[in-house]
């Protein structure tokens, strides 16, 4: 493309095209060896965990990526959108036979684990979630290179990323069927309710930065398993990573070092917004949205999430 005759107009329908073409595209199921074609399923059971904290008209708040022109005046790169609980953290993850047969037992329990297999299944599903969303970043960069016949310079690290993710979910896989599962750190902590959900995982930038643009590389991804279970009147937090990768043990210290107890409800409310800032895959009440310190957590989103990267 020559800056000369580059068209912005014709640039932004293309980048369109290229999520719709991402998102329609027939993605196989996570599970290590099995090729089935992969459904659309919840990160977080619908039935009873985003229920308990949608709204009457089962509307959800979630953090959405901006899709619109960005010279609209309105363009962030994340937007807040009520959205409904059939959609709500809803991806294309496993194949009809494995959302079923791996999930099946937890669901009936509302999701609380209540055993080392339960949490391994989260975490799972989070660190799925994560690669699969990567994919679908690979798939724009294939269909613009495509369509511009250029060369699209994060195409390669996204392969590198999903092969490192893969690593991560292949790790998860076996420890899943009985192999290598006390690698695995997890605890779960119970906080006074705050009506959010997540399932996500933080990623070590600087273990993935050091390989960056080795597509050979495919070690695992150091990474922080996090998910937020409402559960009554408490917010279930399950934290979790593979101490194998985590060589310096900052994730072992966070994760024993969380503090119960007596602690003050700032700390519970810091806790969460660091959470938030620091995942996607999340949404909240919509009535949060009418508290006044929720609200403007929200308004601010995309400048605090920004401002985190650096932190």
């Amino acid at each position: 493309m020559d800056g000369v005759d580059f068209d912005f107009n014709a640039f932004s329908k293309q980048i369109v095209t290229a999520w719709k073409y991402a998102k329609s595209y027939p993605y196989k199921c996570c599970c290590p060896k099995c090729n089935n074609k992969a459904i659309k399923s919840h990160l977080l059971q619908q039935h009873p965990i985003l229920e308990s904290i949608c709204d009457e008209k089962n509307f959800l708040l979630q953090m959405v990526d901006n899709r619109k022109d960005p010279r609209s005046k309105d363009w962030d790169f994340y937007q807040r959108h009520n959205v409904g609980i059939s959609d709500a953290l809803q991806y294309k993850l496993f194949c009809h036979e494995h959302d079923n047969g791996l999930y099946k037992d937890l669901e009936r329990r509302n999701s609380v684990p209540e055993s080392k297999r339960d949490r391994l299944l989260l975490a799972f599903r989070s660190a799925s979630a994560v690669r699969h969303q990567e994919e679908q970043r690979l798939h724009i960069y294939e269909r613009l290179r495509m369509d511009y016949g250029c060369k699209v310079e994060s195409e390669a690290i996204s392969r590198s990323f999903i092969c490192r993710m893969d690593a991560v979910v292949n790790n998860f896989w076996e420890a899943i069927n009985g192999k290598g599962d006390n690698h695995y750190l997890f605890r779960m902590i119970s906080m006074p309710l705050i009506e959010f959900v997540a399932s996500d995982c933080m990623i070590d930038e600087k273990d993935f930065e050091k390989h960056i643009m080795d597509e050979g590389f495919r070690d695992s991804l150091n990474c922080l398993f996090i998910n937020l279970i409402p559960n009554g009147d408490r917010l279930l937090l399950l934290l979790g990573c593979d101490t194998r990768y985590d060589k310096e043990g900052e994730y072992q210290n966070i994760i024993k070092g969380f503090q119960i107890g007596d602690v003050t409800a700032d700390y519970y409310l810091g806790t969460i917004k660091g959470i938030l800032l620091k995942c996607n895959n999340w949404c909240c009440a919509p009535k949060l949205y009418s508290d006044n310190e929720w609200r403007t957590f929200l308004d601010e989103y995309e400048e605090l999430k920004v401002k985190s990267c650096f932190l």
